[in-house]
Parts: C-alpha cells; sequence; structure tokens
C-alpha cells in the first residue's frame, strides 16, 4: 500500500508484463530465512563529511516537497493539489479514525517522505510517501517501513528497479496547516517547523529490506519489510531517547488478534471507500454510501476494526482485518497488546497490502487489477526470521 507508484508525470499501475514477470517468480522458493538482507546504498554515508550529508538530505524536504510527496492530488493521488480529506457521513469508525488521543504512538508513529531514482536511469525519479515507527533497538535508531517504500521492482508494477536515494521521518507529522503543492512552482526553501514536525526532522542514514523482498517485490512470497536508521542535525539523542519507542516483537503468529493499525493514508485511487474512479465518476465496488472517505495525508489515522485472519499468501503471518485505511499507511505499525491510554503496545506487523473480506484475494492476478491495489481489508505484513536479520543490522548500525 505504497503511498504513490508514481514516475514524474505518469502514473504506474501494475502492467501486465509485470505481472506475467511476477507469475513467473512465483515458483520460486519461499524459504530464505537464512539469506542475508539486502542494503541500500548509504542515503547518508559515513566519514568527514555525514553531517553535512545529514543535513542537506534533511533540508532538501522543504514545505513544498512535503506537500508534493505526501499529499493527494485532484484525483486522489498525489502531487500535493487536492482536496481534504472528509469523514463518512456518520463520522468516522473503527475502520478509519483520526488518532487525537495522544500517547507514545503519537511521537513514534510518523511520515516518511523518499525519493527514488531508477537504478538504471537516475535521472527517472519520483517521489512517495509511507509511514514509519520508532522501535525499540540497542541503538535505540531504527524505524520500521514496509520493503517497498524503499525499494521496488518490475514485480511490483514499476517500470525498472526504484530505490530510496533521500529520505526523512517526520515522528508525530501534523500537516493540518500545511500549504499544498503549487504546480510548476519552485520547492522553495522554508522547513517545516514544530508545527509539521514537533520533533524534527530525522534523516534516514540507512535501509534495509529482507532478501526476500529485494528478489521478488511482490506480495506472492510476502517478506514486505524495511527498516532504516535515523539521525537528527545537531541533535546528540538517539530518536529512542528523543520520542520514545514501541516494543517490537518477532515471530509473533497466528490470528484472531485483536490489532490497531496506525499510518497516514493519502492516495484515495486505491482507497475502496472512496467510492470515485480517476475521472470522478462513481465506482461500483458495493461501498455503502455512508461508508465512503477521502484522505489527504496530513493525519495520523488508526483502524481496529475487529479480530484479524489468516492470510493466503502469508499465513498466520499475515494479520487481515477489515481497513479503509488507504495508500500513505503502507509501512505504518500493527500493535498488539495496545492501550489507548497510554498509546502503547508491541509492534508485530506493518502495513503491506490489501487484500479481500476472507484474505484470500491472490497477490497476483493477471486478469484484473492486482489485488494489491485495492480492497476493502488491509494485510499486516508480520515479522518473521528475514525481518529479525534485518533488525539485527539495523540495531547494530551506526546511524
Amino acid at each position: 500500500m505504497h503511498s504513490k507508484i508514481a514516475r514524474r508525470g505518469r502514473t504506474v499501475g501494475g502492467a501486465v508484463a509485470g505481472t506475467v514477470a511476477a507469475l513467473a517468480l512465483a515458483a520460486a522458493p519461499a524459504q530464505a530465512d537464512d539469506a542475508p538482507p539486502y542494503a541500500l546504498p548509504p542515503l547518508v554515508a559515513a566519514g568527514a563529511n555525514h553531517d553535512r550529508n545529514l543535513a542537506a538530505e534533511v533540508n532538501y524536504w522543504t514545505l513544498d516537497r512535503i506537500a508534493q510527496a505526501g499529499f493527494n492530488d485532484d484525483y486522489g493521488n498525489e502531487n500535493g493539489q487536492g482536496a481534504d480529506a472528509y469523514a463518512p457521513t456518520g463520522g468516522w469508525d473503527a475502520l478509519s479514525a483520526p488518532w487525537s488521543s495522544g500517547g507514545l504512538i503519537s511521537r513514534t508513529a510518523g511520515k516518511l517522505l523518499v525519493h527514488m531514482h531508477n537504478t538504471s536511469n537516475s535521472s527517472d525519479t519520483r517521489y512517495d510517501s509511507c509511514s514509519a515507527n520508532v522501535v525499540t533497538s540497542a541503538n535505540q535508531s531504527v524505524i520500521t517501513a514496509a520493503g517497498h517504500c524503499f525499494r521496488v521492482d518490475s514485480n511490483y508494477g514499476a517500470t525498472g528497479t526504484y530505490e530510496a536515494d533521500n529520505a526523512v521521518f517526520i515522528p508525530g507529522f501534523n500537516g493540518a496547516g500545511l500549504a499544498r503543492h503549487v504546480p510548476g512552482g519552485t520547492p522553495g526553501t522554508t522547513l517545516p517547523g514544530p508545527d509539521v514536525a514537533p520533533y524534527g526532522v530525522w534523516g534516514v542514514t540507512q535501509a534495509w529490506v529482507t532478501y526476500q523482498w529485494q528478489v521478488h517485490s511482490n506480495w506472492s512470497l510476502g517478506a514486505d519489510v524495511g527498516m532504516g536508521v535515523v539521525a537528527k542535525p545537531g541533535e546528540s539523542r538517539p530518536i529512542g531517547q528523543a520520542v520514545g519507542a514501541q516494543n517490537i516483537a518477532f515471530d509473533v503468529s497466528g490470528n484472531p488478534k485483536q490489532l490497531y493499525q496506525f499510518g497516514y493514508p493519502t492516495d484515495n485511487i486505491r482507497n475502496w471507500y472512496w467510492g470515485k474512479n480517476n475521472d470522478g465518476t462513481n465506482r461500483s465496488l458495493g461501498v455503502p454510501a455512508a461508508q465512503r472517505r477521502g484522505y489527504d495525508g496530513r493525519t495520523l489515522m488508526y483502524a481496529h476494526s475487529g479480530t484479524s485472519i489468516d492470510d493466503a499468501q502469508l499465513g498466520d503471518m499475515g494479520h487481515d482485518m477489515p481497513s479503509a485505511m488507504s495508500p500513505g499507511s503502507s509501512g505504518g505499525p500493527w500493535l498488539t497488546g495496545f492501550d489507548p491510554a497510554t498509546g502503547t503496545g508491541t509492534q508485530i506487523a506493518v502495513t503491506s497490502r490489501f487484500t479481500n473480506s476472507t484474505g484470500d484475494a491472490p497477490a497476483v492476478n493477471l486478469f484484473g487489477p492486482l489485488s494489491w491495489a485495492l480492497g476493502p481489508w488491509s494485510v499486516g505484513q508480520g515479522f518473521g526470521p528475514q525481518s529479525k536479520a534485518v533488525y539485527d543490522l539495523a540495531q547494530a548500525a551506526t546511524p
């Protein structure tokens, strides 16, 4: 549920060619738990120029670029120009609602803004936005996200392989007063203040994805997990000390579970509950008018709609539940044992994709829209052995 699969001026929607490639790879061995994670080229290299390069990474994200990457457009996709969010006619509900109760989650969850480039053509770039969360770690610097927040390839529907080369994490992001992107305008030089970034902007210095996601960027084999380490210019404390951290657990399998899902939904085109097509006409998806809603990427939202079920592709490491959280919430945390009064819980998964109400929508569908691109339920990718390997590298790294 990546917030945007778009090259500048184009939308990449999962072409048949990419689907065929995915089908061919679906026969690959499903077990690669002993394979090493994939490390992206450092986003901020170590060495004498580290601090200067970290500041350059963070300062790239002016208010206009944040809006361009992380807001929707007039058609519900994102490039910063669209309509404001709106609630269902009966008000926000368990399928999605703004989180307004504060607590730890309001500090550890945040918006992940990413600039990607085509590894075969560095001039082919795009913006993306996801959600992420700070978790406990030895270096107190680890954030969790989806693998597709950092790397995608043709198996995902992209026209080539795209990797992050600049990414920032804004814990507690608040876009309520942030002006929208002006098409054709300059990105400006104004940086976000505490109204938008109450705990500052943290640069992602290194990022990793699971081995399985690196070799096979779709969901028939799962492992859609990425992690990064972050640092803030001029800040001596790690992010875990500055904002806190949620507990994390691995190999937590089995359903049903009572789970809370958090993130920053943004994209409405792949929002089952928006009820409109790209041209503004109404969809025929059977969504009751009273449940339709729209997002703009400004606000931390959550879903807690009942108990989870197993996912057909991921088994009991996939946690599927009713949710109206749209793309942009990708990478956001799924917490078990969550206490709404304190905003604390244990993270066991990240938002990965959509599915249907029985959890068995195929991850690859040659004869129609890819199931991950639209659906009434969300899939939480659980943290298995490959995720633990990513985590171990991340928590041992120097931000």
